[in-house]
This record gives C-alpha cells, sequence and structure tokens, in this order.
C-alpha cells in the first residue's frame, strides 16, 4: 500500500509539473502572439494628405501672405476649409512675422566753407516693414504631426508697392509648391 501511495504522488507530481509547465508555455505563446498583433498602421505624410478633406487656416503675423495663402487654399478646391480646428483633417499653419527696419538719411547743407560746422545739417530717418520669411506647415490636426513644411524669402525692397509684389510672389510660390506635392501637374 506504502509503495502505491508514494506511485501516485510521485505521478501526481509529475502531472502538477506538467500542467505548471503547460500553463507557462501557454501564457509565453499568447504573449509571443500578442506583440506580433497588427496595429493601426503606419500611414505615410503624403497618403495623409490625400486622405484629409476639411483644413483649418492659422494666421500668424504679415497680413498679405496669410491672406494671399489663405485664398489660394479657398480657391483651390481640393479641401474645405472649416472655421474650427477640431473639424479638420488638417491646420494649415501659415507664419509671416514682420521684421521694421529703420533707415537714416541725411544731408548737410552750405556752412560757409568752415569745418565742423552744424549749420544747415538734416537727418530724417525712413522706417519700413518687411517680411522676411513666409513659413507653411501642413499638420495633422488630431496628433500635431508636420506632414509638409516649406518656407519662401520674399525678394528684398526700399519700395513699398515692390516689397509688397514680392511678398505676393513668394507667398503664392510657396502654395504652388505644396500644391504640386499633393497633386502633381502633368507634363505637357
Amino acid at each position: 500500500m506504502f509503495a502505491m501511495r508514494m506511485a501516485s504522488r510521485s505521478v501526481a507530481g509529475k502531472l502538477l509539473s506538467l500542467a505548471t509547465v503547460g500553463v507557462f508555455a501557454a501564457f509565453l505563446l499568447v504573449a509571443a502572439f500578442a506583440q506580433d498583433s497588427p496595429q493601426s498602421p503606419v500611414i505615410s505624410p503624403h497618403a495623409r494628405l490625400m486622405a484629409a478633406r476639411s483644413i483649418y487656416i492659422e494666421h500668424a503675423g504679415g497680413r498679405l501672405p496669410n491672406e494671399i495663402i489663405g485664398d489660394a487654399f479657398h480657391g483651390w478646391g481640393r479641401y474645405v476649409v472649416v472655421g474650427d480646428p477640431r473639424k479638420a483633417d488638417l491646420i494649415v499653419s501659415i507664419s509671416a512675422p514682420v521684421a521694421d527696419s529703420g533707415v537714416s538719411v541725411g544731408s548737410s547743407g552750405g556752412g560757409g566753407g568752415r569745418r565742423g560746422s552744424s549749420q544747415g545739417s538734416d537727418s530724417r530717418t525712413l522706417s519700413s516693414s518687411s517680411i522676411t520669411q513666409i513659413r507653411l506647415l501642413i499638420l495633422d490636426a488630431h496628433d500635431r504631426v508636420v506632414l509638409w513644411a516649406g518656407s519662401e524669402q520674399p525678394k528684398g525692397s526700399m519700395k513699398g508697392k515692390r516689397r509688397e509684389d514680392n511678398e505676393v510672389d513668394a507667398s503664392l510660390a510657396l502654395f504652388r509648391r505644396f500644391r504640386d506635392s499633393v497633386e502633381p501637374e502633368p507634363a505637357p
């Protein structure tokens, strides 16, 4: 009887050990498969731009580039421009910081030929504001990941009208670069 009891304990111990090993192995298999299970697929920035349907436009800095690029997006028709960033697929961030620069212009006039005379001197400062760089960022509205970024430097000019024309040209060039990255122009 003692021998039977010992044999049954030995068999029971082996079965318990095998069951423990089996449960542990099953746990390891489940953990290994859980790590290999497919998670949400990674979507390329270009695919995200193509899938988007609505945009929200953020403005910062100079008035003119914001108006030009904003109007270009409205006229393009690829995306619906919405007034609430929570309803947008993309955030269009336009940044055009304005830098003030002053130029001092001076002249001196007839002091009777005497050296060091300050009679007749005139000095004035001309002030102008210019945009040194226009930046365009296209962000995913949900996680604010940058999907596209570009910048343009308008040519400088002392004349106000020419400076504005240069800012318009740079703004349009920047918008065209983005548009061409999403919808390339067909080759002629």
